[in-house]
């Protein structure tokens, strides 16, 4: 009995290592499954941070759109000049001694059929 009384105290810094190391695992388990609990609601947010940044920027966008419009309607309403400009540009008709110069902002597009007919007539 003297003998496995004193294997015991003989090491007693190994149980407390043991001890030391379940513990650890313990937290480490513990703080793992609560980042497994929390992940799902972390992705989330994440995504409704980026649908929000999304959303506003189309919000912004409209804001945008919706001041040129509310100028033009007051441009429209308030400006003679302005309307004269519009009405001309509509219609195609210039003042005289006046230049205009269109740019096409669109590319042109060759269609087979337009080029065929290009090349037929010399």
């Amino acid at each position: 009995m003297q003998e496995i009384r004193s294997k015991r105290r003989r090491n007693p810094e190994t149980w407390h290592k043991a001890n030391r190391l379940i513990i650890t695992l313990i937290v480490i388990g513990a703080i793992a499954i609560g980042l497994f609990a929390f992940m799902p609601e972390l992705e989330r947010r994440r995504a409704l941070t980026v649908q929000l940044d999304q959303e506003q920027a189309k919000l912004s966008n409209e804001q945008l759109i919706r001041q040129q419009r509310t100028r033009e309607v007051q441009l429209l309403q308030n400006d003679p000049e302005y309307v004269e400009i519009i009405a001309r540009d509509k219609i195609g008709v210039m003042k005289e001694g006046e230049t205009i110069f269109r740019v096409d902002t669109s590319p042109a597009k060759a269609t087979p059929t337009a080029i065929s007919a290009k090349s037929a007539k010399p």
